[in-house]
């Protein structure tokens, strides 16, 4: 029988329904209807949704407030969201409002408009102030003329046609007083608004029933979800995180869209509530001020009706002896075959039997069809494929891939950016030999102490390299991270709550901050360790440590990437079949909460220093010294910054007792 690969399969047209237009959102206008309402608007198809958000000021400390979230289009050219009673009448102040999308946007016509006289602000639609309003202190336009007057003196007539709009405009608070003197005085309250197109399923559920692994496309858009800015997605069912979700990009009739691909045979047939969590980067500067927006689609139901579902499939070949495979067929008195093969395609080994009740189970030995063993590193994984006969036929199909089983030793990758000290020049470069001499020769020493395999995987970084040689390393340090003899690793260079890596350093107020080119390939994210690393489908391969030594990779979802607690456990969290069923081996994840450089951290000398001195204390002492122990007796020993900073700084998940080498063997976790 043919190897086949678990693969996910396209959704094609006739059983979805879902748009094929690209586009991009435009700037959202405004304009006043009723006298006393607003109406935002902008370009739209008619199928996507929307995040509608709100605040009075554009001060820094003036959070957005969410007026609607998941606002479905209302038209095919613009959709309207109405906020009633916000512009206050000539004889009250108004009153808070809602929206709905009633009023189509009118003409756009030329209009007077406005702004402060002293340059404090933008120029708005004269629309927006209301009779009577003192424009003393202000500039007034005349479309009529082209021109702009001064508005000492001046009162909003009555009369004036408030149906008029600005393009892009948004109106602005504050006044001035008469005799513009002071910036008392009060003009108009509306405040501020902003709208964001959410990534959502370009798909109609209704009527469709999922067997299998499944792709669906997702309306990723820019400019507010351009795909190359997508830094981690999550499926929800039933409003838990579903592992078993990859984002890929899927040929459909000769278009290529992204989406999710989602393994719906390991969820129980019936009814379950799906959403989507899409964390976007909002900059191409990696720091701890990165923007991140995460933004939620409307949660809906679907109904999986498997043939064959999975759902108490085991990832893991933990005891190194034996195997079972369980399934369960959708119908009774089934005969069935499975056919495993390896990772180079060759058949290794098959089973029939029969099941009156549906049930699937065979306990395989790890032999081959000769009866040698498979056993050793060069099985990291193997393929298993069910054929299912009964009345109504052979569906066949993959089943999950059997992950990879811990290798002999679990090896080491040290990596670190290149030229990461170099790039922004004086003062900085000073210390540029220093720090390669501690990554790539100092670093490795810990895991060579004890002939741990250790590859150490430089990326390129700056601007003396193309954007090809860069991308192109990372590539490299990806296909490192993919092969399962790799069970720990650390990292040095910019970071950030769910990216690692950056294009070259650029200057932000002084202070130098990894910046990353749009579409650029030299960058490692959530979604991608996920997918090609933790819970592959071809095999999952489970790191024992990771440190990932940059800003901020505390403080998102790192962690849970690589397969560990977003919190610190005891062994009894592993040793337990509730909270660790996949019995997989304990772990630990290291990252900072903060941006470990700079001003009150020490000396660039002595943080470099503090690396490989941190490495040494934790191997030097295996047996003794705890993972989090060493940190802090690191920097007791080098001095680089006060004891505090670490312990408040440096977050542990996962099993913070771990040794250097416990855990790190084939067979040494039951």
């Amino acid at each position: 029988m043919k190897a086949i690969r678990r693969a996910i399969v396209g959704v094609i047209v006739s059983l979805f329904a879902f748009a094929i237009h690209s586009f991009a959102i435009t700037n959202t206008m405004i304009t006043v209807s009723s006298g006393t309402n607003i109406v935002l608007y902008w370009p739209s198809y008619g199928y996507e949704t929307y995040l509608i958000q709100y605040r009075q000021t554009l001060s820094t400390t003036d959070s957005w407030s969410q007026l609607t979230n998941d606002y479905y289009a209302n038209g095919t050219n613009f959709t309207t969201y109405t906020l009633y009673g916000v512009v206050p009448p000539p004889s009250s102040s108004g009153s808070g409002g809602s929206g709905d999308g009633t009023n189509p946007p009118p003409s756009l016509p030329g209009q007077p408009m406005v702004e402060p006289a002293n340059g404090s602000g933008n120029a708005v639609p004269l629309a927006l102030y209301p009779p009577g309003f003192n424009l003393t202190g202000f500039n007034i336009f005349d479309p009529a003329t082209g021109e702009w007057m001064s508005g000492n003196g001046e009162t909003v007539s009555t009369t004036f046609d408030s149906s008029l709009i600005a393009s892009g405009a948004t109106p602005m608070a504050g006044g001035f007083s008469p005799d513009d003197t002071t910036n008392d005085a009060s003009g108009p309250q509306t405040g501020f608004f902003r709208v964001f197109h959410i990534p959502d399923w370009l798909a109609n559920f209704s009527g469709y029933t999922f067997d299998g692994p499944t792709f669906i496309p997702v309306d990723f858009a820019a400019p507010d979800a351009p795909i190359g800015y997508v830094d981690n997605t999550t499926v929800l069912v039933n409003g838990q995180p579903f592992n078993s979700a990859t984002l890929i990009p899927y040929d459909i009739d000769g278009t290529t869209y992204w989406g999710m691909g989602i393994y719906f045979d390991l969820l129980p047939n019936g009814t379950n509530i799906i959403q989507l969590l899409t964390t976007i980067r909002e900059s191409d500067t990696l720091s701890d001020q990165t923007p991140y927006m995460v933004f939620s689609n409307a949660p809906q139901t679907i109904v999986t009706g498997n043939f064959v579902t999975y759902t108490n499939w085991e990832d893991l070949i933990w005891n190194s002896s034996n195997y079972t495979f369980t399934a369960q067929s959708s119908t009774p008195d089934v005969n069935w075959e499975i056919d495993i093969y390896d990772v180079n395609g060759y058949f290794v080994n098959s089973q029939t039997g029969f099941s009156a009740d549906g049930n699937i189970s065979w306990t395989w030995n790890l032999t081959d069809y000769t009866g040698a063993s498979r056993l050793d590193d060069g099985d990291p994984f193997f393929y298993p494929y069910i054929t299912i006969t009964n009345s109504s036929g052979d569906p066949g199909g993959p089943m999950p891939a059997v992950a990879n089983s811990f290798p002999t030793t679990g090896g080491w990758i040290i990596t670190y950016m290149d030229n990461f000290y170099l790039d922004p020049g004086p003062p900085y470069s000073d210390y540029d030999a220093q720090y390669k001499s501690a990554m790539s020769q100092q670093m490795p020493g810990g895991p060579a102490e004890w002939s741990i395999p250790v590859a150490v995987q430089a990326v390129k970084f700056g601007t003396n390299y193309t954007q090809t040689e860069r991308n192109q390393s990372w590539t490299n340090l990806m296909s490192f991270l993919e092969q399962p003899e790799f069970r720990n690793l650390y990292y040095f260079g910019h970071g950030a709550p769910d990216t690692i890596g950056a294009d070259y350093t650029t200057f932000v107020d002084g202070t130098p901050f990894g910046y990353t080119s749009p579409g650029s390939g030299a960058v490692l994210t959530t979604e991608w360790v996920k997918d090609n690393v933790t819970y592959s489908a071809s095999g999952q391969i489970r790191y024992r440590f990771v440190f990932l030594d940059g800003c901020d990779t505390a403080n998102g979802g790192w962690a849970a990437a690589w397969g560990v607690p977003n919190q610190a456990e005891g062994l009894n969290y592993y040793s337990s079949t509730n909270t660790n069923p996949d019995h997989v081996r304990p772990s630990a994840f290291v990252g900072w909460n903060v941006s470990p450089g700079g001003p009150n951290w020490g000396t660039n000398d002595k943080g470099i220093a503090y690396r490989p001195y941190w490495m040494s204390t934790w191997a030097g002492s295996s047996e003794t010294e705890t993972l989090l122990q060493s940190f802090q007796d690191a920097n007791s020993d080098i001095n680089w910054v006060s004891q505090g900073q670490i312990i408040g700084n440096l977050v542990v998940d996962g099993y913070q007792g771990l040794l250097f080498r416990q855990y790190d063997y084939g067979g040494d976790w039951p």
